[in-house]
């Protein structure tokens, strides 16, 4: 991509004045440093990233509506992740409810889901597999999955979002897959 050197200049000197703002922005709305910083470079992105021919008057409101666009975006993912959840805690609910069943089909049912559950884990990409099983085994605040990992928070809930769906799709993939047989 390249950019003219005025409209350069012009996104630098936007970039200066405003960066700090948007950060401020973000991390009153989310009490988050790490994604508050993300979202703030994300505006810029976007903003790069344009198609529009127009030239922007007024950076200042154009960066912040881009940034009431993408805080949208953010609680959007948020909510798809704790759909993605929900499924998931079901589960280890059913897991640590601590009534087994005397009924050996009961046992067997639940070890096979427990087994499907262990391969997805295992299947997944190393780095997702180390958020998923600090969040979800260690117990770990996304905070400090991230300071562990040396990655921002918003990449923890990428990583534990993206598990959790590969999770969910293996565990039906393989549940059809035995109905089948």
């Amino acid at each position: 991509m390249t950019i003219n050197k005025p409209l350069r200049h012009f996104i630098g000197n936007a970039y200066q004045s405003t960066y700090h703002q948007l950060e401020r922005f973000f991390q009153k709305r989310l009490g988050n440093r790490h994604d508050a910083s993300d979202l703030s470079q994300d505006v810029f992105a976007k903003w790069l990233n344009r198609r529009e021919d127009t030239p922007v008057q007024e950076s200042r409101a154009f960066l912040f509506k881009i940034a009431n666009n993408v805080l949208i975006d953010y609680w959007h993912r948020h909510q798809k992740q704790e759909q993605l959840q929900s499924p998931m805690e079901e589960e280890a609910h059913l897991n640590h409810a601590g009534s087994v069943s005397d009924d050996p089909a009961e046992v067997l049912n639940h070890q096979q889901r427990l087994q499907r559950l262990y391969d997805a884990i295992e299947t997944l990409p190393a780095r997702q597999r180390e958020a998923f099983v600090l969040c979800r085994f260690d117990k770990l605040s996304q905070s400090e999955i991230a300071e562990k990992m040396d990655i921002s928070v918003s990449m923890v809930e990428k990583h534990i979002a993206r598990a959790m769906l590969h999770c969910k799709r293996y565990v039906e993939n393989a549940v059809h897959s035995e109905e089948e047989q």
